[in-house]
């Protein structure tokens, strides 16, 4: 039999070993009075098997939680009877160790602390077939007598609420979701917002922890403060607008064992948006165009103004600069911003990701309202996304009144003025009158009622400069409303022969006039001048010494032939406003 380590156990051992002595001792005696005869009667005058100890006793208390179950006999026993005679309440898994003297059951798991009942019916038999004399049990106590039976409560479940101000600052306080509705709990208090459970006892840390549920689900860090106290810190701060519900089941125990009696179930409501992200500004440079050419221009809310003079560049370009409530996960939040129209640019973050700054690649666009959108998908470092869209818009450079457009066109022998505005003839009219041909608050006539006078007589010669000479009856001046990009808007010139048989015409030259001298320059007056390859000039061909004259008809046959030049919407002004459509107007050469 293995020997058990219990103070009991070993008393009752001793005991039996200094009865077995005086037994043998008193049959080895030669003397075999009659007060010696009365000392076995114990033995003799009854054959039914007798209990000798059971451990634990009747009473036992305070004992361990691995406590085993020995049981004596006086006489070799019939074992298996026995073992089906014994019964422990409440009910516990074991196993028995044996021989003909004695049973020992050992519990399979640790016992909960409380009291237990062991028993032994008559139908424990000798070796013999004597059935036990007595019925034998015993009671005894795991744990304290005063505290095995007190189931273990909680007390309350604490989180932090308040307002936004309050939570931020770490300066809102605890309230208990068990006893009352919580509904404004911060997202964290700060960054985390802890949950606090009381116990009514020591509880076993390892068995209530794992007993703990939530709702929805969240990792979190199991700290107990004290032997009654766990407190609960979330490894992400709460879900704005989010029910969390917190369970402990019957599986917490107290650190003697004893489960509580029925599962708790509290939730609180998460209503503090104290950890949204937010832009707190969106900064660009507003002022007129000399400013922010220069540099000084000021920087302006977007939150806060309506913009209106957003300054085209600063001076190359105008930065965006984005300002957040909280540092800001990069790529999601990049992703979420927009601008239209579409501007490329690059993006530099800085203070703690906090600040994005956006460069465009070139200017803006003089009177275009550009519309900056982000979206919901904008989130914090620890995702938690903002809680809408927001849209802003600014309008760059100033609010646009006209697009530029053609004013006045004509030649530049008939008079036509060199800068804005130019002034039409009702009739039309030819190369000598004295105004333009048309201006833009007169009506466009046939294109026989306007001629020109080409400079080409045909009298010229290869290698000769007759007729090469320019002659102002074939330049055409065009008045614009606007003060023009000079590039654009020549590029967006042409002038075609629209009578067979087709000629190749090119642009030869071209001058500007009425331009200002100040930011951002430009002119208002173009003439240009243009000349044919079918022309007599260089021996019909464009040559080195330059043509600047078209092909001379004299008039034959009448009403021949027709020429149209156009400037297309390609043409832009010194605020980059493409032209308000394509101005076309077709003449007859003489």
């Amino acid at each position: 039999m293995k020997s058990i380590v219990n103070k009991n156990y070993s008393h009752f051992l001793s005991l039996l070993l200094w009865k077995a002595f005086w037994v043998l001792f008193i049959f080895s005696c030669k003397n075999t009075n009659s007060d010696a005869s009365k000392m076995l009667t114990f033995l003799g005058n009854n054959d039914s098997p007798k209990i000798i100890s059971g451990v634990p006793g009747m009473g036992d208390k305070n004992l361990p939680r691995n406590q085993k179950v020995v049981i004596l006999f006086d006489r070799p026993m019939n074992i298996s009877s026995c073992i089906q005679s014994f019964s422990i309440s409440p009910a516990i898994q074991g196993f028995y160790e044996f021989n003909d003297y004695s049973i020992t059951f050992s519990p399979s798991t640790l016992l909960s602390y409380g009291t237990y009942s062991y028993t032994l019916t008559k139908n424990c038999e000798s070796k013999e077939g004597r059935d036990l004399k007595d019925v034998f049990t015993a009671s005894f106590t795991v744990g304290e007598a005063t505290t095995a039976g007190t189931t273990p409560e909680v007390s309350s479940m604490s989180v932090y609420a308040g307002t936004s101000a309050e939570c931020n600052a770490s300066t809102a306080i605890f309230k208990n979701f068990l006893g009352q509705t919580v509904s404004d709990a911060c997202m964290g208090n700060s960054a985390r917002n802890k949950i606090s459970i009381q116990f009514n006892k020591p509880m076993d840390k390892a068995a209530t922890v794992a007993a703990i549920a939530f709702a929805p689900t969240m990792s979190a860090n199991y700290l107990w403060v004290s032997d009654t106290n766990l407190l609960i810190e979330p490894d992400f701060p709460f879900g704005n607008q989010t029910r969390i519900t917190t369970t402990i089941s019957t599986g917490a125990q107290d650190y003697q064992g004893v489960r509580m009696l029925i599962p708790v179930s509290a939730n609180f409501q998460v209503g503090t948006p104290n950890l949204v992200p937010a832009v707190t500004s969106l900064l660009l440079s507003v002022g007129t165009l000399a400013d922010c050419l220069a540099g000084t221009a000021t920087q302006q809310d977007l939150l806060t103004t309506s913009v209106t003079t957003g300054c085209l560049g600063n001076s190359a370009s105008n930065p965006i600069t984005y300002n957040f409530s909280r540092p800001m996960n990069p790529i999601q939040t990049q992703a979420s911003i927009s601008i239209s129209p579409s501007l490329t640019g690059s993006y530099v973050w800085s203070n703690n990701n906090q600040t994005l700054v956006f460069t465009p690649d070139a200017k803006l666009t003089y009177g275009i309202r550009y519309t900056i959108t982000i979206g919901q998908s904008a989130s914090s470092s620890d995702f938690i996304p903002v809680s809408s869209s927001s849209i802003y818009s600014f309008t760059a450079g100033g609010p646009v009144t006209s697009a530029p457009s053609v004013q006045a066109f004509g030649v530049e022998s008939q008079g036509c003025s060199n800068s804005f505005p130019g002034t039409g003839s009702v009739t039309g009219g030819n190369w000598s009158i004295g105004s333009c041909y048309w201006d833009s608050t007169l009506p466009v006539l046939t294109p026989s009622s306007y001629t020109f006078r080409a400079g080409d007589t045909g009298n010229g010669a290869l290698g000769s400069s007759t007729d090469c000479a320019d002659v102002n009856t074939d330049n055409f001046r065009i008045i614009f409303s606007n003060y023009m990009e000079p590039n654009s808007t020549v590029n967006a010139t042409r002038l075609r022969r629209l009578s067979p048989p087709s000629t190749v015409v090119q642009l030869a030259s071209w001058s500007w006039s009425d331009c200002q001298a100040v930011t951002p320059f430009g002119c208002r007056a173009l003439t240009v001048i243009f000349s044919e390859m079918e022309a007599s000039c260089n021996g019909s061909q464009f040559g080195s010494l330059g043509d600047f004259n078209l092909l001379r008809s004299d008039n034959a046959p009448a009403g021949f032939p027709y020429y149209l030049i156009s400037v297309d919407t390609s043409a832009r002004d010194v605020n980059n406003l493409p032209l308000s459509s394509t101005f076309n107007f077709s003449m007859e050469a003489k």
